[in-house]
């Protein structure tokens, strides 16, 4: 999909798809760019003095609808997803709020619960998911499969969706969000899940992209389909 980019992000690497498509990506959306300059300054606000990864710019803030590790997935079909998603969720306002801590370290910018933005996003990414169907790559995915494990107590749901799908929060467990950042410091010691403030805003939908991720879900790379 093509757009106009906020010049913050335009630095991230735009790579043609190759044909088979191998590797750690996500189908994210990218937002308005109202929306990237709030993240920027939310994330400088409120991520501690020298962390070890902070959302600004040069790197884009993006929600994402699912990641999975890919083997050979043909890039047509990929195309599909990315332009029915597109089709169906460009231009859609979706009301961001609570920013939230989660895991380790993460600082969460999460999206309201409740409403037709919100339900027009569910629904989204619960296609979304079923990218993984007959694409997943089984053996880089056990990376996955035991991280989520890990983080999760061996919560048997969640490393089912991972193995299935290669995502472990997904459907009822979706929490989406702008990652703020991450370090150990988030929080100041209040329990993963805590609500730190509310920042209501209302993002509107740029554009999905295809993505490839790196540390801490950071976008490395964007591909156009």
């Amino acid at each position: 999909m093509t757009g106009t980019d906020h010049p913050d992000v335009g630095g991230i690497p735009q790579l043609v798809a190759p044909e088979r498509i191998t590797g750690f990506v996500a189908l994210v959306i990218q937002p308005n760019s109202p929306t990237i300059l709030k993240a920027y300054d939310l994330a400088q606000t409120l991520m501690p003095a020298a962390a070890e990864q902070v959302t600004a710019p040069g790197s884009l803030p993006h929600l994402t609808l699912t990641q999975c590790t890919l083997r050979d997935a043909p890039r047509g079909r990929v195309r599909e997803f990315v332009a029915r998603l597109d089709d169906t969720l460009r231009g859609t306002a979706i009301p961001l709020g609570a920013v939230v801590t989660f895991g380790a370290g993460f600082l969460f910018w999460c999206a309201e619960a409740e409403g037709p933005g919100r339900r027009a996003l569910q629904a989204a990414h619960e296609y979304a998911v079923t990218l993984a169907e007959g694409l997943l790559d089984p053996v880089a995915n056990e990376a996955v499969v035991e991280a989520t494990a890990r983080a999760f107590a061996d919560e048997s749901e969640l490393v089912a969706n991972a193995r299935r799908y290669g995502y472990a929060l997904i459907r009822e467990r979706y929490l989406p969000h702008i990652t703020l950042g991450f370090d150990p410091r988030v929080g100041g010691g209040r329990a993963a899940g805590s609500s730190m403030s509310s920042v209501p805003h209302t993002m509107t939908v740029d554009r999905i992209v295809l993505a490839r991720l790196g540390r801490y879900g950071r976008i490395e790379a964007r591909f156009s389909v």
